[in-house]
């Protein structure tokens, strides 16, 4: 018998007064005459959105979407706060150093907006957690590592079997850039995407496939060899503290969107599904819709910049 997730739940108490003060500065840009303005607000106070990983997007993007005014915000993630988080976690601070990333988040979210109801899976996305986990929500934003393979299919499996949860949101960042994407019930599955199986071993090689194919554009400096070093050497992704919460951004507006039935025309750009991205790049404003294929973009970026460029000339 399989069995039963851990599960801390923080009842939100419902005060309609309270949540309208609250939120009603948003609301003006929730559609395009009052009528649908409140009822978009209505929608995402009814929502029920789960919030996989509680790391450098899922912790901030979580915040979002309750201040944004979602009413029911699932959050999991086993892992515990060290100090390299603090450099852009939220809930990351030198008090909270080992203990659990979910819980630190969805008390904080709870504190700040007691209103939302805040339920909490500390023991991550395992096998007997992604079906509870999915259970119920009308949307969920996938901010796993993306090297654990394993959690990440089972939690896609059990959206794709959910009847209410009809999309999945996800993303990474890469450098001074993010991107996002968008998953459906019957596209590309993560599976085929990936298209390696869930206990392959995490050799050089189905590392470097994992990354192509979750960030296709490479940061402009410093060079590929530096970053694949850095990786090698410490056992762990270099993330600028800038770029989380660009990607927090993008991807909590594609969600809201999605949540309030905006996301295509005439209320906005709709974002093709996967293989399809959004791609958005604060160093060098590049912004687009691009296609993973399994490739960098821009293999030889570094090479192309900086080949007769000698740091030392910026030096003092």
């Amino acid at each position: 018998m399989q069995k039963k997730p851990r599960i801390i739940t923080l009842e939100g108490k419902k005060d309609p007064a309270f949540y309208r003060e609250r939120t009603k500065r948003n609301e003006l840009f929730l559609g395009v005459g009052r009528e649908q303005m409140t009822l978009s607000q209505q929608k995402l106070a009814n929502a029920v959105v789960g919030v996989a990983g509680a790391g450098g997007l899922g912790g901030g993007l979580a915040m979002m979407l309750a201040r944004l005014g979602v009413g029911h915000i699932k959050i999991c993630d086993p892992d515990s706060f060290e100090v390299t988080n603090i450099n852009r976690q939220l809930g990351a601070t030198p008090e909270t150093i080992g203990h659990n990333k979910s819980i630190v988040v969805g008390e904080l979210i709870h504190q700040t907006m007691p209103d939302v109801t805040v339920e909490i899976f500390p023991e991550g996305m395992q096998k007997h957690v992604a079906k509870e986990f999915v259970e119920g929500c009308d949307l969920l934003v996938d901010c796993v590592d993306f090297y654990l393979v394993d959690q990440r299919y089972d939690m896609h499996k059990a959206f794709r079997e959910s009847p209410t949860c009809k999309s999945c949101v996800a993303g990474t960042v890469v450098g001074w850039g993010a991107n996002v994407y968008h998953f459906t019930q019957d596209g590309l599955t993560l599976e085929d995407f990936y298209g390696i199986p869930a206990d392959a071993e995490q050799t050089e090689e189905v590392v470097d496939k994992l990354v192509k194919l979750q960030a296709s554009f490479l940061p402009r400096f410093p060079s590929k060899d530096a970053i694949y070093d850095y990786m090698r050497d410490t056992g762990n992704v270099p993330i600028l503290s800038l770029a989380p919460p660009l990607g927090q951004y993008m991807i909590v507006a594609r969600a809201a969107l999605i949540l309030m039935g905006l996301d295509k025309a005439p209320y906005c750009t709709e974002l093709p599904p996967m293989p399809s991205y959004l791609w958005m790049d604060a160093s060098t404003m590049e912004c687009g819709v691009y296609e993973f294929n399994g490739a960098f973009v821009n293999e030889d970026e570094f090479e192309t910049h900086f080949k007769n460029f000698e740091p030392e000339r910026l030096r003092a």
